[in-house]
C-alpha cells in the first residue's frame, strides 16, 4: 500500500487560570509556562485500532482536565462548555457592531483528534479534524469546529471504504439533507450529530461544503 494513514491528538490549553491582561491592576501576567502543548501520534497495521487510542488518548486529556475542576464528565456538549475554564482566558476583546466578534489570543486552544493520510507515491499529506474541543468564541453559537469535524470524517470514510479497511460496527449513516447536504456516513465519535441535526434543521449548514 503506498498510503499510510495515522491520527494525531494535540492539545493546548493554560494549566492555570490566567488574570485579564486588560486589566491594569492583574499581576501575574501569563507566560508561555503557562500553557500546556502536546502532540501524540498514533499509528497500528489495523487504523481503526490507532484511531480507538486515538480517542482514548484524547479523553484521559479530558480527565486530567476534569479532575481540576473537581467535577465528573457527563456528555460531549457540556465538556465544551466546563472545560472553556482552559481554553478562555477571559482576555478577548469584543468588536464590529451589528455582527459581533471576538479578538483573542486563545484561537489556537483545544484539544483535538486528526486523521493523517500520507501518500508515498505523491510525497503528500492531508490531515483533516474529525474530534475535538477548541476555544468557542461564543458558547451560544454553532461552533465553526463541528462543521470542520463533520467534513474530515466525511473524508475519514471515503478513504476507509476506497482502500477496503474494516469498520464493521463503527459506522454511523447521517442524513443531513435538513441542514443543506445529503446522506453520508462516518465512522462514530462521541458527538451526538442526531441532536444537532435537530437543532439545526433548515439551516444550510452544509453551505460552504
Amino acid at each position: 500500500m503506498n498510503t499510510n494513514i495515522y491520527y494525531l491528538v494535540e492539545s493546548k490549553y493554560w494549566r492555570r487560570e490566567v488574570p485579564n491582561i486588560h486589566d491594569e491592576i492583574s499581576i501575574g501576567i501569563p507566560t508561555y509556562t503557562d500553557i500546556v502543548e502536546t502532540k501524540t501520534r498514533f499509528k497500528n497495521t489495523s487504523p481503526i485500532l490507532a484511531r480507538a487510542n486515538a480517542f482514548k488518548h484524547y479523553f484521559s486529556i479530558l480527565d486530567v482536565l476534569y479532575d481540576g475542576l473537581g467535577k465528573e464528565q457527563s456528555t460531549d456538549a457540556q465538556a465544551r462548555i466546563d472545560l472553556q475554564t482552559y481554553l478562555d482566558s477571559g482576555n478577548a476583546i469584543e468588536l464590529g457592531n451589528a455582527a459581533k466578534f471576538k479578538s483573542s489570543p486563545d484561537f489556537d486552544k483545544g484539544i483535538e483528534i486528526y486523521v493523517v493520510i500520507e501518500n508515498l507515491s505523491q510525497k503528500s499529506v492531508e490531515k483533516f479534524l474529525i474530534h475535538g474541543i477548541r476555544y468557542l468564541e461564543y458558547p451560544d453559537r454553532l461552533d465553526p469546529g463541528i462543521q470542520e469535524s463533520l467534513q474530515g470524517l466525511i473524508k475519514e470514510y471515503s478513504y476507509y471504504t476506497e482502500k477496503g479497511l474494516a469498520l464493521e460496527e463503527h459506522v454511523e449513516d447521517l442524513n443531513l439533507e435538513t441542514v443543506g447536504g445529503e446522506k453520508v456516513s462516518i465512522i462514530k465519535t462521541s458527538f451526538n450529530w442526531q441532536k444537532l441535526l435537530l437543532d439545526y434543521e433548515g439551516f444550510d449548514l452544509c453551505e460552504v461544503w
